[in-house]
């Protein structure tokens, strides 16, 4: 199924000198936990501690704009200005009122500024929308947009290269953005493929979308997997791509989420964010369906608070 997305072969030929390229490492711990082949796709150790630069490299290094706004709830937002900060240029990032002051000052680290609008995602959003329509000014967004699902797609080609044996693979889900991109790429070379997504109980708008058929933006609670939190633009392009493409959807709690961010620190020696602790929790919760498979996890950043670290810990 064709959804007109750019190639991610393409896209990462053109940011490939701008990003690290991370390990697929074997987990011997998850491996034992879940009786299954666990590898981790550490993008938590990726510039500006996210998978979110791929796409945002994807978008600038395309464009002449030198106007341009994002919206954010911090890891789009870095990326986004550390993309620019590799043209010399600036942006203005909208992000929500409850954003972690760490993820602002990544933003701001490279040289972008962040303004606080609005009490979730979408809400800021939609004034960077309205701001950016206003103005003339390019608006980028952090999933709603082909290039910027082609440049998370990059993930899914090194996978394959890493690993051709793979059998399922685990992706948080917020706006949709990454397992678009992932799936569209993962099951373009084999159909067989099975793609996880994985989502918060407390805030999963298009778990929610998917089981009624279009974009419902339910109401979202506070959780630990802030970088997936919030609503979903509507008509959204990546609403038809995870409804196509998605074989299974799975909810974890935020108790789920805290203890492998815990574990993830105290055994593994690895520092994830809540987003990132989503997909690992969903494996384990999912351990009888994938016992004895090659299993691909999606650790999707590394950006969490410190005062959210101490309080789990």
């Amino acid at each position: 199924m064709s959804f007109n997305i750019p190639s991610p072969i393409s896209s990462l030929e053109k940011i490939r000198n701008y990003i690290n390229r991370t390990p697929l490492q074997f987990s011997h711990r998850l491996s034992k936990e879940i009786g299954a082949d666990i590898f981790l796709k550490l993008e938590n150790i990726q510039k500006t501690g996210s998978f979110k630069v791929r796409g945002a490299l994807n978008k600038v290094l395309g464009i002449s704009d030198d106007n341009i706004v994002a919206a954010s709830s911090g890891n789009h937002g870095a990326a986004v200005s550390y993309a620019l900060s590799q043209k010399q240029l600036v942006g203005t990032i909208y992000v929500p009122q409850n954003v972690k002051e760490s993820k602002v000052k990544n933003i701001e680290s490279f040289g972008s500024r962040a303004i606080k609008f609005g009490d979730d995602c979408l809400d800021a959003e939609k004034e960077a929308i309205r701001v950016s329509k206003e103005n003339n000014y390019t608006f980028i967004s952090p999933y709603n947009d082909l290039d910027i699902v082609s440049g998370q797609g990059t993930i899914g080609v090194e996978i394959l290269e890493d690993n051709s044996d793979i059998d399922v693979v685990f992706v948080t889900v917020g706006g949709g953005g990454l397992i678009s991109g992932v799936a569209s790429y993962l099951k373009s070379i084999n159909s067989d493929i099975k793609v996880i997504g994985c989502s918060p109980k407390n805030s999963s708008v298009m778990f929610n979308s998917l089981k009624e058929g279009k974009i419902v933006n339910t109401e979202s609670e506070e959780t630990l997997s802030d970088g997936s939190a919030g609503g979903v633009e509507e008509n959204s392009i990546t609403f038809k791509i995870c409804e196509a493409l998605i074989d299974s959807t799975i909810l974890v709690t935020e108790e789920e989420i805290a203890l492998q961010i815990k574990n993830s620190l105290i055994y593994d020696k690895m520092l994830i964010e809540g987003s990132a602790a989503v997909a690992v929790a969903s494996a384990i919760k999912m351990r009888e369906e994938i016992k004895d498979k090659n299993v691909a996890i999606i650790i999707c950043g590394g950006n969490i608070g410190q005062d959210t670290l101490k309080k789990i810990l």
